[in-house]
């Protein structure tokens, strides 16, 4: 059983304790798509990784308007959740991979909605440009931009597929950065090819950037039918397991600044049939609690090793 003395918003700066430090209430993301397809996958296939229905809501794919969606989406998390606060996240595929004109109608719609306090938008680094970030930062509502990093190792990038290199990420980041919107980085831990050092690497680079406010983790997860999945077959890569990747985890969070969140810790699935090995068909809440008891176990706490420390007791984080 979890004591109070054993949370893990007591060791690391967890998503819910920002969103309540920010808006002073509970909230929730609803998914939402712009109904554009990520061109990387439809030119060459994607990401290696790279399975769209794992993580697609049903009613993302019924080509509804944004308001509709935003509809099914309050609605499903009102029913298990009550009233909360919500934000827009724009989550399917390439979010800014559009015409700008366009894609301010799909935004303006979201930040209308009287229930909505603010947009998520998730993409990729090779679609971020001066007129899309200048249309971003103009409106009136909190955005956070989520850029596709995975890793700081442009071999590690080529493996992927992902069609850009870092120095790609790094031009992103700081357009981003500099026109004040919060930025988010998506991060693979267990890259094959990558050792301790090279992802620890890529972790002292974000703690190092002021302009990366947001980190989400991800374990590699082979999914049926993908590229990763044939050369998982065929190459017979290694990859981390869970346990391992707990480990390792755990092992970074003391060399990630204590001011920068914690979104995720864990790949989202919510389609876990479609993984192709067993072992990451597991259950979300039992890796968690492997991670809290390894943290506490070990003393870890985020940020120990960098100039900001995560401190739980204070709303403002301690320097």
């Amino acid at each position: 059983m979890t004591t109070m003395e054993e949370r893990l918003e007591d060791r690391i700066y967890t998503y819910s304790t920002y969103l309540l430090r920010k808006f002073h209430r509970k909230v929730f993301r609803v998914g939402l798509s712009t109904g554009i397809k990520c061109p990387h996958r439809m030119r060459t296939g994607g990401c290696i990784f790279c399975a769209p229905e794992t993580f697609t809501g049903e009613y993302l794919s019924c080509n509804l308007s944004v308001k509709d969606q935003l509809e099914q989406g309050i609605s499903l998390v009102t029913r298990s959740c009550g009233e909360v606060g919500i934000l827009a996240y724009f989550q399917e595929d390439t979010s800014t991979a559009g015409d700008v004109l366009y894609l301010k109608q799909k935004f303006a719609d979201a930040v209308n909605h009287e229930k909505v306090l603010g947009l998520v938008i998730s993409t990729r680094p090779d679609y971020i440009d001066e007129n899309m970030v200048t249309m971003l930062a103009g409106i009136e509502r909190p955005v956070t931009i989520e850029i596709g990093m995975q890793s700081i190792h442009d071999k590690s990038l080529v493996l992927l597929n992902r069609g850009h290199d870092f120095a790609r990420v790094e031009q992103a980041v700081q357009l981003c950065g500099e026109k004040g919107l919060t930025v988010g980085v998506h991060l693979i831990m267990g890259i094959p090819g990558e050792d301790h050092r090279d992802m620890l690497a890529t972790i002292r680079y974000i703690s190092a950037n002021p302009y990366i406010h947001q980190v989400k983790f991800h374990n590699l997860v082979v999914y049926r039918d993908t590229m990763l999945h044939r050369l998982y077959l065929e190459k017979k890569m290694e990859l981390l397991s869970m346990e391992a990747y707990i480990t390792e985890l755990a092992e970074l969070l003391p060399y990630l600044r204590g001011d920068i969140v914690i979104t995720r810790l864990f790949t989202s699935s919510i389609r876990r049939a479609g993984i192709a090995i067993p072992e990451f068909q597991g259950v979300k809440t039992r890796w968690m609690n492997s991670l809290r008891k390894y943290i506490y176990k070990k003393g870890i706490l985020q940020g120990t090793e960098t100039a900001v420390t995560f401190d739980p007791h204070n709303n403002e984080i301690v320097k």
